[in-house]
């Protein structure tokens, strides 16, 4: 009977006391469910403290992320260094370490050594092009005033032969039959492919955009009168009476990456496709670098937000931007993909610089 009391005494002043125990400090989660609006680059600053790590949290999950451009609502993602709570210790806890005032806390995110262009640079993604050929294929270029010189045209759809011209036009599908005239000077033969386009606007002094809407590929062509193909890739509506141009198929370099460059040479934004408020990763954009500036498919570009003026009126040093990555190059212009955006306020007119060079 007193061996029971004292241990019924016991029992209640230890509940009150582990009541009293502080919940152990969150570690970080193992996994992450992805949430509308979400990125890999927004993932990375949230869990790593530091934005330009997305690579760490996209090579832990290849097995469900095709494209680090897009994370979709309701895949789970694995969070690098993610480590369960470590449970209440009995133990008296040893001498704490002095306060560091450099470590990294949630006001100063952990840093990586190396520059940020080397970050940038670095093995993308250990991917083992620089430049994704499905990104290049759908991307923008800059041509004469006009379109690419000689170029063919859609003539007709199958629908169009027989659907009343009167009515709402339609998208056309995969596999869809057209007719074609096509470029000067190409060659007609089954299995051949070419370029569908639509012009954009004009750029003062130096050409128009044009925008490729999909691949078309020769099949059960009879050779002669209206060439016969079917469309194999759609990026936009492919339409009646748009532009026809052969493929500019980008040249593989396996294994090959930018290294970071100082001085690089300067340049400025032209055009963003779609003209969204806030361009997002993925976005396709115009550049004033043109191949005389030496620049190739794969080379990166920092783009830098403008801040205005201070309190006093003088102006302010516009900070770091955006990094886009360099896709098609001609001798008007070049057009390139956002890798990263550090800045909502990125707008035509942008300065940028030469950041990562190809070999």
């Amino acid at each position: 009977m007193r061996a029971s009391l004292v241990a019924t005494a016991i029992l209640s002043v230890s509940l009150p006391l582990a009541a009293q125990q502080p919940a152990a400090a969150g570690a970080t989660p193992a996994t992450h469910t992805v949430q509308r609006g979400e990125t890999l680059w927004s993932l990375a600053k949230q869990y790593l403290g530091d934005a330009y790590l997305w690579p760490e949290i996209y090579r832990l999950n290849t097995g469900v992320i095709e494209d680090p451009h897009w994370i979709y609502p309701g895949e789970v993602l694995r969070i690098p260094g993610a480590a369960a709570a470590a449970p209440a210790s009995d133990v008296a806890a040893g001498p704490q370490k002095p306060y560091d005032p450099g470590a990294p806390s949630v006001f100063r995110p952990r840093k990586t050594s190396g520059t940020r262009g080397e970050r940038q640079a670095a093995n993308f993604l250990k991917s083992r092009q620089a430049v994704r050929p499905g990104e290049y294929l759908a991307a923008p270029f800059v041509g004469p005033v006009g379109g690419p010189y000689g170029a063919g045209k859609v003539i007709r759809t199958a629908t169009s032969q027989i659907v009343t011209p009167s009515l709402e036009r339609r998208d056309l599908q995969s596999e869809e039959p057209v007719f074609l005239r096509l470029p000067l000077g190409a060659k007609r033969e089954n299995g051949e492919r070419f370029l569908t386009y639509t012009l954009g606007p004009v750029l003062p002094d130096r050409g128009q955009v044009v925008i490729v809407t999909g691949v078309v590929e020769l099949r059960e062509d009879p050779g002669a009168g209206d060439a016969r193909a079917v469309i194999i890739q759609r990026f936009r509506p492919v339409e009646d009476g748009q532009g026809l141009t052969a493929i500019d198929s980008l040249i593989p370099r396996l294994d090959v990456h930018p290294s970071s460059v100082a001085f690089g040479a300067e340049g400025s934004l032209l055009w963003v496709q779609d003209n969204p408020v806030i361009p997002g990763i993925g976005s396709y954009l115009v550049l004033s670098y043109t191949s005389r500036d030496g620049v190739v498919p794969g080379d990166q570009v920092t783009l830098f937000a403008p801040l205005g003026k201070s309190e006093a009126g003088a102006p302010v040093a516009p900070e770091e931007g955006a990094v886009v990555q360099i896709l098609r190059v001609t001798s008007f212009g070049s057009s390139a993909v956002l890798l990263a955006r550090t800045q909502a306020d990125v707008q035509v007119g942008a300065a940028g610089r030469l950041t990562a060079k190809m070999p």
